[in-house]
């Protein structure tokens, strides 16, 4: 198999080592699924990802070229030089497979009540062992938090869960995972926030629904939908397995839980709700004022923050000056001399991030400040 045209420009600029690992591949039938700017390249960089593992006798370290093993929701094997600025990615692992809690609840039946046995045989000398049961008991999954349903070429994953945040909150949260806005609007009497994203190569559509406001949790249901049906057939696995970690770590925050009922939470605990979350940034309706919410919060105490296996970036304010420091392979310090000059620097480093979903295009200048806001960490 030869190289596909899209890529031959920028599989140029590889390594001639990098570049002779893909040659061989190709020719045993591998495909290119993407190459992408970003972590865990350089700037300067670049990253192969491939749709199937290299094949055995290729998977070592040989010469300049390096082979580690790694195991992410992105790429389970990586192929560099001692530069660290171009890889060649292998596709994830597949996912583990979810647990069977029919089978653990099965295994938790009969079993005497822990406290119970506690407080009858205190006297006995035999209670050290309940306290080791009380702290290894299993949670309980809810049976019906999770629906998924797949076919060769697309997966839908449906979880409801319970949190104690307000519903944009969540939205933020999903936002800086994705780098992806959502488009907010009431559907049905329910808050619905949606997305889209193109993930590696592969369509996202997301869909977050602020369910009901419980009196100490609210509830809420996000449906995850993708299709690789368009993708050539040498990739499917490769999407298929992505599909499932892109997912977990999506929603690795959030606390699986039942559906709620038609009647429950109330109404105008649910209305009060929903007009603040509406609301929350109503006031950051244009570039400036997103880039002074970002100036004030630094100044504050907040900061951007990247870490990754060869070192990372600390952006603050700091002696009175907003300041980078890198540290890791390649340290470095900058300060800047004036608000403008930082605000161009900002935006310049976020450059790739925030338009990483729609490449090679570029989102707007008012996407691109939203999404840099949501990468600023209060302390």
């Amino acid at each position: 198999m030869t190289l596909p045209a899209e890529f031959a420009r920028e599989f140029a600029t590889f390594p001639a080592e990098l570049r002779k690992l893909v040659e061989a591949e190709l020719k045993a039938g591998n495909t290119i699924v993407a190459i992408e700017h970003g972590f865990p390249a350089a700037p300067c960089g670049a990253s192969i990802k491939l749709a199937q593992a290299v094949k055995d006798e290729r998977q070592k370290s040989v010469g300049e070229v390096k082979f580690y093993a790694r195991n992410n929701s992105d790429y389970a094997g990586e192929f560099t030089t001692v530069l660290r600025h171009f890889f060649v990615l292998e596709p994830p692992l597949p996912p583990a497979p979810y647990p069977d809690m029919d089978a653990i609840r099965k295994a938790a039946q009969g079993k005497p009540d822990a406290l119970t046995q506690f407080a009858q045989t205190r006297a006995t000398g035999f209670a050290p062992e309940l306290v080791a049961q009380l702290s290894a008991e299993p949670a309980s999954v809810p049976k019906r938090a999770l629906t998924s349903r797949e076919t060769a070429t697309s997966a839908k994953r449906l979880l409801h869960f319970h949190d104690h945040r307000p519903p944009h909150e969540i939205q933020f949260a999903l936002e800086r995972d994705l780098m992806t806005l959502f488009t907010v609007a009431v559907v049905n009497e329910r808050l619905t926030m949606t997305a889209k994203a193109n993930v590696v190569g592969a369509l996202y559509d997301f869909e977050l629904r602020f369910e009901a406001a419980m009196l100490l949790k609210n509830c809420y249901s996000l449906r995850v939908e993708t299709s690789w049906a368009k993708s050539a057939a040498t990739h499917h696995d490769y999407y298929r397995k992505t599909a499932d970690s892109w997912f977990s770590h999506w929603t690795r925050d959030f606390m699986p839980a039942n559906p709620p009922k038609a009647d429950a939470g109330t109404s105008a605990r649910y209305q009060k709700i929903c007009a603040a979350s509406l609301n929350a940034e109503a006031h950051l309706d244009t570039v400036p004022a997103l880039q002074q919410t970002i100036v004030a919060a630094m100044k504050r105490g907040a900061c951007f923050t990247t870490s990754h296996k060869e070192g990372g970036t600390n952006i603050s304010w700091t002696g009175g000056r907003f300041a980078r420091s890198d540290y890791g392979d390649y340290p470095d310090h900058q300060t800047f001399s004036s608000e403008v000059e930082f605000l161009e620097a900002l935006r310049k480093f976020y450059d790739w991030e925030t338009s990483k979903n729609i490449s090679p295009k570029k989102v707007s200048e008012f996407e691109a400040w939203k999404l840099i806001l949501r990468l600023l960490r209060t302390k």
